[in-house]
C-alpha cells in the first residue's frame, strides 16, 4: 500500500512518539511511505494520513486539492472543551488569543468534516469531546489506544523510594495543586519527591522536591519511573495520558484523576482523585506510603493493565483502516474509469 504522510509539526513529545511508532510499523509491513508538506505536490498514494491534529486543529487547505482518502489523527479537542485559563494561559491576552483560535477552528471544522474521510482518535473519551465539541458523527471517528517502549518501560527490581511525575508544563497538568497536596503532608519521614515538568517557573523551596525544569530524554524518564514508589499524574484533563502507561508498564501505582482519559485507560489499576481537590490528592499520596499491600496490588494491576496495549496492536489497527478506505477509494476510481469507458464507447 502506497501511503501519503503529512509532515509531521509536533506540538508535543507523545505525539512524536505515536507518530514514530506507527510509521515505524508502517515501514516493517513494507508499505510505502511519501511524506509531504504543504510545498509539495500531492503524491500518488492510496492514502493519505495527518497524525498531528492537535488541539482540535485543522487540516492542511490541500485536502481539497484531491480525492484521495484522507485519515485525520485527531488528539482530542480539548482548546474547545476547557477552560481558556488551562489551555492558552491565565492573562487576558492569551485567553483573547485563545478566544480567537478556538472560533476559528470550530468555523473550519464545519466545513472539513466533510472533506476528512476517517478521523482516528486516542481514547473514547476524546471521541466523545469530538463529537461534542465539532459536531462529528460517531461512525466517522475511530478509537485506537497507544502503546508503549516495551525496550524502556519495564519492571526492574531494587529500591523504589521516591514519588515521580513528569510533563511538560501547562495549567491543565495540575502541578500547583499537586505540588500543595504533597507539601500538606506533614510527615518528616514522606518519600522525596522528582518532578520533571520543562517550562515549569514557579520556584519551590521544599527540600523534599527535586525540581527538574529542562528537557529530559526518553531513557532518562524510563530510569526515574522503575526507581519510583509511586507515579502521580492528577490531570485536569487528557486525552489519553502516555506516562500514566509508561508508569503501568513499570508495576509503578498510579495515583491520578477520576476525569477525562485517565480513568479511562487506568482502570482500576491506579487510585482515582477529584483533581480538583488538593486533600484528595493528599490522602491518595499518603494511602500508598502507608500501606504496603495497597502498594504491592497496585503495581500487579498496572502490569496486567499494561500488557493489554501495544504499538503493534495500534501499527495493525491503523493499517486496516488505511486499508479499508483505500480499498473503496479503488472500487470507486475503477468505477468511474469503466463509466467514463462505456459512455466513450456509447
Amino acid at each position: 500500500m502506497r501511503i501519503g504522510i503529512w509532515k509531521p509539526q509536533y506540538d508535543t513529545m507523545s505525539v512524536k512518539i505515536y507518530t514514530d511508532n506507527i510509521v515505524l510499523y508502517l515501514k516493517k509491513e513494507a508499505h510505502e511511505l511519501f511524506f509531504f508538506g504543504k510545498d509539495d505536490l500531492i503524491p500518488d498514494v492510496d492514502v493519505i494520513w495527518d497524525p498531528t491534529c492537535t488541539g482540535a486543529r485543522y487540516p492542511n487547505r490541500k485536502i481539497l486539492q484531491t480525492d484521495i482518502p484522507w485519515i485525520v489523527t485527531l488528539h482530542g479537542a480539548a482548546n474547545l472543551s476547557m477552560p481558556l485559563k488551562y489551555t492558552f494561559g491565565t492573562s487576558f491576552i492569551n485567553k483573547l488569543k485563545g478566544f480567537f483560535i478556538n472560533a476559528r477552528r470550530r468555523l473550519m471544522w464545519k466545513f472539513y468534516k466533510h472533506e476528512v474521510t476517517h478521523v482516528v482518535t486516542v481514547s473514547n473519551f476524546a471521541k466523545e469531546e469530538i463529537i461534542q465539541e465539532l459536531n462529528l458523527k460517531a461512525n466517522q471517528i475511530s478509537v485506537i489506544y497507544h502503546g508503549y517502549d516495551d525496550n524502556l518501560f519495564f519492571r526492574q527490581s531494587g529500591a523504589k523510594d521516591y514519588l515521580f511525575h513528569v510533563s511538560v508544563y501547562q495549567p491543565i497538568k495540575n502541578i500547583d495543586n499537586m505540588i500543595a497536596a504533597y507539601q500538606q503532608i506533614q510527615d518528616e519521614n514522606k518519600l522525596p519527591f522528582v518532578i520533571v515538568c520543562p517550562n515549569y517557573k514557579n520556584e519551590i523551596s521544599d527540600k523534599k522536591i527535586q525540581l527538574i525544569t529542562t528537557f529530559v530524554d526518553s531513557k532518562q524518564i524510563a530510569k526515574y519511573m522503575k526507581g519510583a514508589y509511586a507515579f502521580v499524574f492528577p490531570s485536569f484533563r487528557e486525552s489519553f495520558g502516555m506516562p500514566l502507561l509508561e508508569a503501568m508498564a513499570c508495576g509503578v501505582p498510579v495515583i491520578t484523576s477520576n476525569t477525562s482519559a485517565c480513568s479511562e485507560i487506568t482502570k482500576d489499576a491506579a487510585l482515582l482523585v477529584n483533581p480538583v481537590s488538593i486533600n484528595e490528592i493528599q490522602v491518595a499520596i499518603q494511602s500508598l506510603m502507608n500501606n504496603k499491600t495497597l502498594h504491592d496490588e497496585l503495581s500487579k494491576k498496572s502490569l496486567e493493565k499494561a500488557a493489554t496495549f501495544s504499538w503493534e496492536k495500534s501499527g495493525f489497527l491503523h493499517t486496516e483502516i488505511f486499508k479499508r478506505y483505500a480499498k473503496q477509494y479503488f472500487l470507486n476510481s475503477t468505477f468511474s474509469l469503466n463509466k467514463h469507458i462505456l459512455l466513450i464507447y456509447y
